[in-house]
């Protein structure tokens, strides 16, 4: 029997269609750039770091506080030059006792001092404040005693004001962690504490002080023996990420002047480094926590929905972050976008490429081409465009609806360095309109991958109706079971073949295409078992609309074997690596909603 047809049926149509126009080229989702996105339209403000310099002892600059940086010998921290520290955002962390995870401050309160910026009234008549060293400016620094001056509901989204009075304006709130022995008015972080809270977030930043755990530079790792023979505080030091992280939140919950103002829905997180690797843990990820590779969990937070990681940190080769084989990363249940730089050796890409990859949730990985562990000022338009765009995306902007359509087209942002996306997976938001997700599984025994949609059929194969070996990939889009009542959707049957019965392949095939489906019927070299699904199909050429993802379709060459199979994927990045391992990339056959 003829089991290739779908594929013969493919080539002569273009076969034909090459004898009129060149090649076809297929496009992939993230073919798109863009523009950045505009400065933020918000005037900020921010909580209280005002400092007393007299406070500092010989020899010391602000900047040892800030990051809590070690002179002549002792630790020093932030709060011991705060001005009016009954002011400032503090709180402390209760760490765990168990010192195997943190030597130096089990069962300990550690304090914590914190900035949070947010969006202001225009009224707002609070001074700068330019702060030491540096001469950078904290806007609208509120004054003692004060409370935060939040903008107005109505002042913030007026097209979507319907009261006759001045509400609390409901904001997004980024918890946002800087590189390891910064601080968060740091050179660039307090820029970029500064615009994000103008593009209508507010951003709260521990002071984290590293050198008070470690004072190991991991940017040192020539130093592998001090690195090595430290280890355990080294640990402490990222645990203590997390931790800090989750309590400024509590506490940011529990405080009147802020928890009014925050979107308990619209919480994410954003790290630079360190930061980034600390939003990994958060979202789920186990942390190395031994030279030996051991694993252990740190805390965790639901409450952040979706995070972003600038160079983001996932160790090195012979001392993985999220322990043997970055298996830890697996624990990752929430979006997560990195963004590395290909010449980075502080925080490698392939490190985070390793680590990204394994997160069970819709995942991403863009490169800065030549990019090392910095921020320079010419790229940090791109950065902006793809962390807000990407946050939007998936903690839904009521004033961005449209943030979702832009990022599953976005490749590469107008400006600053090169940048790709690399590592692509979507996993289906919430499920609507009668939708529901179509499963991938792979077969270990087969090499074979097989789509299902049914919640019998999904259940059968993982009880193992199908035979052995079949396991759930991870990836998914969105379909109908049965054709939606609204025919805006476009939606068309799709057709379901299997190829053993009349001596095919141990396979299956699927097409939206009705063309194609009758031809492979009137072949009989598949067997046709009804309609799998319900979803929309490319148009005419072989597009889909905007807000759509496309379904690609890539064919393993098996048909000499006996042994064609077929693999449905709406990731650019899987279909590159399917490509890779010799199959045919044929494009996309299917349209799937986000």
């Amino acid at each position: 029997m003829d089991s290739t047809l779908p594929h013969r049926a493919v080539r002569r149509l273009l076969a034909t269609l090459a004898l009129l126009a060149p090649a076809v080229v297929f496009a992939y989702n993230h073919d798109t750039i863009v523009n950045p996105l505009p400065a933020g339209p918000f005037p900020v403000a921010c909580s209280n770091v005002e400092q007393d310099l007299s406070k500092m002892v010989p020899g010391a600059n602000p900047s040892d506080y800030w990051e809590g940086q070690p002179v002549n010998g002792v630790d020093h921290y932030v709060d011991e030059i705060l001005a009016h520290p009954e002011a400032a955002f503090t709180y402390q962390a209760a760490v765990p006792d168990q010192r195997s995870l943190y030597p130096g401050h089990a069962g300990d309160n550690v304090k914590f001092v914190a900035i949070v910026c947010y969006p202001t009234t225009p009224l707002n008549t609070d001074p700068n404040y330019v702060l030491p060293e540096t001469g950078d400016v904290i806007p609208h620094m509120a004054k003692p005693g004060a409370a935060p001056n939040f903008i107005d509901a109505c002042q913030y989204s007026p097209g979507f004001c319907f009261s006759a009075g001045p509400l609390p304006a409901s904001l997004p709130l980024i918890v946002f962690s800087h590189g390891l022995t910064g601080s968060p008015i740091s050179p660039g972080y307090v820029t970029a504490l500064v615009q994000l809270a103008a593009q209508g977030f507010i951003v709260a930043a521990p002071f984290h002080g590293d050198p008070r755990f470690s004072r190991t530079r991991i940017q040192d790792i020539s130093d592998v023996f001090y690195l090595l023979n430290n280890f355990d505080h080294v640990t402490e030091m990222e645990l203590m990420r997390p931790l800090s992280l989750k309590v400024m939140l509590d506490a940011l919950l529990a405080d009147p002047g802020y928890n009014k103002n925050i979107n308990p829905d619209r919480i994410v997180g954003f790290g630079a480094s360190l930061g980034g690797e600390a939003m990994m843990l958060l979202l789920g990820a186990k942390i190395t926590s031994s030279t030996s590779l051991d694993c252990s969990d740190p805390v965790h937070d639901p409450r952040i929905k979706a995070a972003v990681g600038y160079v983001p940190f996932a160790g090195y080769s012979f001392l993985p972050a999220f322990c043997a084989g970055q298996s830890g990363a697996k624990g990752v249940n929430r979006p997560f976008l990195g963004i590395s730089g290909t010449a980075d050796t502080t925080a490698p890409l392939g490190m985070a490429n390793e680590a990204i990859d394994q997160f069970q949730s819709s995942r991403f990985q863009v490169e800065y081409i030549d990019g090392q562990h910095e921020l320079r000022p010419e790229d940090a338009a791109d950065l902006f465009t793809w962390t807000l765009t990407f946050l939007d995306a998936y903690v839904p902007n009521p004033l961005d609806p449209a943030a979702m359509a832009r990022f599953i087209r976005m490749d590469d942002v107008v400006g600053g360095r090169t940048d790709h996306m690399i590592l692509d997976v979507h996993v289906p938001t919430g499920n609507s309109d009668g939708d529901t997700n179509v499963v991938e599984f792979h077969n270990t025994q087969l090499d074979h991958y097989f789509m299902a949609a049914g919640p019998g059929e999904i259940q059968g194969i993982l009880n193992g109706a199908a035979g052995p070996g079949w396991e759930l990939t991870g990836q998914a889009f969105k379909a109908w079971l049965t054709a939606p009542s609204d025919a805006s959707f476009g939606a068309v049957p799709v057709c379901r073949f299997y190829g053993t019965p009349a001596g095919g392949p141990n396979s299956h095939f699927f097409t939206a295409e009705p063309g194609e489906c009758d031809a492979v019927k009137r072949n009989g070299g598949w067997f046709y078992e009804g309609i799998g699904f319900y979803i929309r199909p490319v148009d005419s050429n072989g597009a889909c609309p905007a807000g759509y993802l496309q379904v690609q379709r890539a064919y393993n060459n098996g048909f000499p074997r006996n042994d064609s199979n077929h693999r449905f994927s709406t990731s650019d990045s899987t279909m590159r690596a399917m490509a890779a391992q010799g199959w045919t990339v044929e494009g996309a056959v299917m349209c799937a909603r986000p």
